[in-house]
């Protein structure tokens, strides 16, 4: 059975390494503004591109433990495909990974080079950092990676491991201080690092000393809620004043070239909610447009996202909810 989280979602940023350069701050402040304004734009500002599903690790809160994908790797044709189409049409934005680890596939650094060379301005993925080992890693910096988002749950062998299963502590670790000395020995400031912990019963009394480990070695730390990956209870409560922001700003298409609406279009690891299209066969550009998307917006702008199961399942409207029940 997945665990739920109940402690609310926070960042905390160590060092001020972001993009300041006017192109990104633009981007930026459409992110932010955009789904205020209910703005649909020629084309999502980000993508989300699965490049792998399989995942060397089972951590005990995640889908992987219990209902992990079939192993599935993106074309590389379709990666560039979407990335040609999104760089001449506004794509900002991409991460290379949802439901696994992304350094299992020996292509990543390969696939950031092509969008950094194409013009993408913010190219990151998610890793346990276990397969971060020194040659991927200079690899990753000559490709241009802008950020890298470590999942480390803990700053202890017993907790960390206790939750990564099949990780390794001290790899884990070796890896993320040799990327950051890579960066230094260059005079570089990317890619980003960012550490994140899920907050779990096994590691939140690690919280506080988590951050004082952490903020020593990167940019950027975050404390993360456990999600429901099952999703078995939904929650008919209409909420009047809120659309989710992620349907005017991203997509996330699965490896096999599924296009599901954001993260949450899934149950678990296998069974897909709401699927767009296929980008093999259509472009993002007119699933983004498409009658599909437009009807989950229309009911999100009235107030009406309680009649679309995946958001009944979604754990960030039930955090909204609870925010509210709490007033």
């Amino acid at each position: 059975m997945a665990e739920v989280g109940v402690d609310q979602t926070f960042h905390l940023k160590v060092k001020t390494t972001e993009d300041q350069s006017a192109e990104y701050k633009e981007y930026r402040r459409r992110w932010n503004e955009n789904p205020q304004d209910y703005i649909v734009e020629d084309f999502p500002m980000h993508v989300d591109l699965e490049v792998n599903t399989s995942c060397n690790l089972k951590c005990f809160m995640c889908f992987q433990s219990f209902d992990p994908p079939a192993p599935e790797k993106m074309d590389t044709d379709l990666f560039k495909k979407v990335i040609d189409e999104g760089t001449k049409k506004g794509l900002c934005a991409i991460k290379t990974q949802y439901r696994g680890e992304p350094l299992l596939d020996k292509r990543m650094p390969d696939l950031v080079k092509y969008a950094k060379e194409k013009g993408v301005l913010e190219v990151m993925f998610n890793t346990n950092a276990n397969l971060l080992f020194e040659d991927t890693a200079k690899a990753l910096i000559d490709a241009g990676l802008d950020k890298i988002i470590c999942s480390v749950d803990g700053y202890s062998k017993d907790v960390y491991e206790s939750v990564r299963i099949g990780g390794n502590f001290e790899t884990m670790l070796t890896n993320i201080q040799r990327l950051q000395d890579l960066k230094k020995e260059m005079g570089l400031t990317k890619p980003v690092v960012r550490v994140q912990m899920v907050d779990t019963p096994r590691n939140h009394h690690q919280i506080d000393e988590y951050i004082k480990f952490w903020g020593a070695i990167v940019e950027n730390i975050a404390i993360e809620d456990m999600l429901d990956w099952e999703a078995n209870e939904e929650d008919p409560t209409p909420l009047d004043n809120w659309a989710c922001g992620q349907i005017w700003q991203r997509l996330l298409v699965l490896a096999d070239g599924d296009v599901l609406p954001c993260c949450r279009g899934m149950k678990g690891a296998t069974e897909k909610l709401m699927v767009l299209g296929n980008a093999h066969d259509i472009s993002l550009e007119e699933i983004w447009k498409g009658e599909k998307l437009e009807a989950l917006r229309k009911l999100h702008r009235e107030g009406r996202s309680h009649e679309i199961k995946m958001c009944r399942l979604c754990g960030m409207r039930k955090e909204i909810i609870n925010r509210e029940n709490t007033k």
